[in-house]
């Protein structure tokens, strides 16, 4: 699912430092200066080109991919353009400020005649090597309220409705601590009748976002609702 940026840094050398990340004395992951990621999630959009401060900084970022955390990155503010293919006016324009020793996740969302973004700082601590955090966001255009569930079991997260955590700071934090291990998670609706149950491999000492993704009904199988999964942390 990850996408790796090549070039990235030569590219926009003028805007961001190369610096490490370390941990704080409370086990806090702390960058020397800020770091973000852009998720595209919007399921009708076409692969996309990102600017920032008008300097290129990918091309071809499709549906259901992630670039990993941009670290190294100078306090400020810069500005995002999001381009369809062969166009010259951008389809969404977004202006973002990244602070000292913070993370941000930039994710495209909804349909595509009507994109936008969530912009969303992460915070989160490094679990121990036999656990994993995990929160859910509901990315899914045409859903009520979801629910992300292990089968057979209880809701991790329950009555989601699309882009809720926008209005609903609580639900940004990772509150859900895993065991490490392969789970079949379900996504269920109101009703609480499952649409959709996939296997995800959570891996000890990281932190994820799970995410609704996808079109609830569309007979395109790249486009059906899925449960997508973005990995926080380690940062690579």
């Amino acid at each position: 699912m990850k996408k790796i940026i090549l070039g990235t840094v030569a590219i926009l050398s003028s805007l961001f430092l190369l610096n490490s990340c370390t941990l704080d004395n409370n086990n806090t992951t702390q960058p020397q200066s800020g770091a973000f990621l852009i998720a595209q999630t919007s399921p009708t959009a076409p692969h996309l080109s990102v600017y920032i401060n008008n300097s290129i900084f990918d091309t071809g970022l499709v549906f259901g991919n992630y670039t990993p955390y941009v670290a190294g990155v100078n306090p400020g503010t810069y500005n995002l353009g999001i381009f369809a293919p062969n166009t010259t006016t951008p389809s969404l324009t977004s202006s973002i400020t990244i602070d000292v020793n913070k993370f941000y996740s930039y994710f495209i969302i909804d349909s595509f005649n009507k994109v936008k973004a969530a912009f969303i700082n992460d915070v989160f601590k490094a679990p121990s090597g036999d656990s994993a955090y995990v929160r859910f966001f509901n990315f899914c255009p045409n859903s009520g309220a979801l629910s992300l569930a292990l089968s057979g079991g209880a809701n991790l997260s329950a009555g989601r409705i699309f882009n809720d955590q926008q209005t609903n700071p609580q639900y940004i934090a990772f509150n859900n601590e895993v065991k490490a291990g392969t789970y079949s998670f379900d996504l269920k609706n109101a009703s609480d009748s499952v649409l959709k149950t996939q296997s995800i491999n959570l891996i000890g000492g990281k932190v994820y976002t799970l995410f609704a993704k996808g079109i609830i009904g569309s007979t395109d199988t790249t486009k059906a609702l899925s449960i997508g999964q973005l990995e926080n942390y380690p940062q690579h």
